[in-house]
């Protein structure tokens, strides 16, 4: 039998999680996200929080048998004024490697995330989930967070004009 272990994200980690990155926005893409992608994506990714790990930004790895299989990413951010002005969590982003899927890793790396979100005392923790991606609101959904909006994006070469703008 395979021993997880789980346990905090370090500096130490960012070579491998910005590889699990990659591969993570190859499925963001797969399910339709239309934004344009960075030169270096993977390296973007990790630039968008490191400065602010253990403070706004925490990260937790999960370890099969001494090899990182997996990731999740955690941010704090404050909402704008008109939304409540308070302090809220996302779970950003998570990858769990094919060999390591279905094995409740996903699960408890996001069980720490949260804790440690409550532990910074936010208002409420939110995700996004891609149309489609099934598997991730599946792991997610028996935390207890209820569908609260629905993003939709408008591409030009998909944009119908008024007739009379035609």
């Amino acid at each position: 039998m395979s021993e997880v272990t789980y346990r905090l994200g370090t500096e130490e980690d960012f070579p491998i999680v910005k590889e699990f990155y990659v591969k993570l926005d190859g499925v963001f893409r797969h399910f339709g996200f239309r934004l344009p992608e960075p030169e270096d994506v993977g390296q973007a990714w990790l630039d968008s929080f490191s400065r602010t790990l253990g403070r706004f930004s925490q990260f937790w790895v999960a370890e099969l048998d001494s090899e990182v299989v997996a990731f999740a990413l955690m941010r704090i951010k404050r909402t704008p004024e008109f939304m409540g002005g308070v302090v809220v969590g996302e779970i950003a982003d998570a990858w769990i490697e094919p060999q390591a899927r279905r094995m409740g890793i996903g699960e408890k790396l996001c069980h720490m995330g949260v804790e440690w979100m409550r532990e910074q005392k936010v208002h409420s923790v939110e995700i996004r989930i891609l149309e489609g991606n099934e598997a991730s609101w599946g792991m997610l959904k028996p935390f207890g967070f209820k569908p609260e909006l629905n993003q939709y994006r408008l591409m030009w070469d998909d944009y119908i004009p008024l007739e009379e703008d035609a």
